[in-house]
């Protein structure tokens, strides 16, 4: 398995599962994008290997920190650490 492959199925379950924590319903569109993106960047790497593996890793930080209908990954994470609901879109910055 190519270095970039393993990045992107990482980031990839992260994405899938952050999706059905909000929406509580699995999105199977991103298992396709992903296996799709990591046998694209597995091509990549076969060429470059620093290229492959540098998008790679440009992919999972993008899917880390991208909000896409609901909270990011790290926003979720974070509202979980400090005891807050991650689910609860009332709470708006700066009201108690």
């Amino acid at each position: 398995m190519a270095k970039s492959t393993g990045i992107v199925l990482a980031a990839g379950a992260v994405a899938f599962t952050n999706e059905w924590f909000h929406t509580d319903t699995p999105n199977f569109r991103i298992v396709l994008g992903t296996v799709g993106s990591a046998l694209f960047l597995s091509a990549v790497e076969q060429l470059n290997q620093q290229a492959g593996v540098g998008l790679a890793v440009i992919f999972a930080i993008t899917v880390m920190l991208t909000p896409i209908d609901g909270d990011a990954p790290t926003q979720t994470i974070t509202k979980l650490l400090n005891n807050e609901d991650p689910r609860d879109t009332t709470k708006k910055k700066g009201k108690k």
